[in-house]
């Protein structure tokens, strides 16, 4: 007889092809682990660029803006006798605490004059003075009139009329009606008074930091002494417009004399996921003219 050889195929059991399949199935979990962990780093590095961006160059552009900030006023007519307070002319038209629209927070106006008369440069948005429409200037119910002998630039806060990747509107720094930098939510500004009295032993450096609308009247006179303005601290609430962060923030941002937040529901403010940051400076008012 012929002995027949039978060949033995063998293969995966049901269980070793399970076991293969739950090692796959792990190390597939893993990797999209990784995955979703470099996404959300990913978005945070990039809300947090945004953020530091925004901020950083509004307040470079805010500081530049304030060093070379003057008025000087030479006024023609000989029937005038008293110089004005300069500082009163530098920074007319601030104001404290105005409502922006569709912000829980109120925010405050900073308005600065360059030169006067034949003095004049262009404007923030590069429009020459007398070209400015005195409704770009108008927020938040306050009316605002430049004379157009002045360089006027007003800062304040507005809605775009945008809305980031969740609907939420969009908020910017703008100066005389047009859109600055996105993503500024907030501007506090305080005033620097130097309080030495007598007047001639002033060593122009702040004593204290007040608001618009707090500016003392030290020599009694009945007249706000903005002449005494030497610096001014501004702090901005920069945000990453679009929703970056893994969870809403609890944290409170403090802006010099106001607080803002949290974000998480547990305040006024809107529930949300930005990423935020504070911007504080203090610059020094160069050209100071006070008598």
């Amino acid at each position: 007889m012929m002995n027949m050889k039978h060949s033995q195929q063998r293969g995966l059991t049901l269980i070793e092809l399970m076991v293969s399949l739950v090692i796959s199935l792990l190390i597939m979990a893993g990797l999209f682990t990784v995955y979703q962990s470099n996404q959300r780093g990913n978005r945070l590095n990039d809300g947090l660029m945004r953020a530091q961006e925004n901020g950083r160059f509004a307040v470079d552009f805010l500081t530049r803006d304030i060093r070379i900030a003057a008025y000087p006023f030479n006024d023609p007519n000989p029937n005038v006798t008293a110089k004005p307070e300069f500082q009163n002319f530098l920074f007319s038209g601030g104001a404290d605490n105005v409502a922006v629209a569709n912000n829980p927070n109120p925010s405050d106006i900073l308005s600065l004059r360059h030169g006067w008369g034949g003095a004049t440069t262009a404007d923030c948005n590069g429009a020459i003075p007398g070209n400015v429409d005195p409704a770009a200037l108008n927020q938040g119910g306050i009316t605002w009139a430049p004379d157009g002998t002045t360089t006027w630039n007003q800062y304040d806060i507005r809605d775009t009329g945008r809305t980031n990747n969740r609907g939420l509107p969009i908020f910017a720094l703008f100066c005389n009606g047009n859109e600055l930098v996105e993503g500024i939510e907030n501007m506090q500004v305080l005033y620097g008074v130097d309080t030495d009295v007598p007047f001639n032993t002033r060593d122009f450096v702040a004593n204290q930091y007040v608001s618009f609308n707090s500016i003392p009247d030290l020599d009694g006179d009945g007249v706000t002494d903005w002449s005494r303005i030497v610096s001014l601290r501004i702090a901005l609430l920069a945000s990453s417009v679009d929703e970056r962060a893994s969870a809403p923030s609890p944290r409170t941002f403090s802006l010099l004399d106001f607080n803002i937040g949290s974000y998480d529901g547990n305040s006024a403010m809107p529930t949300d996921q930005k990423i935020r940051r504070v911007y504080t400076t203090t610059v020094l008012i160069r050209n100071n003219m006070a008598q």
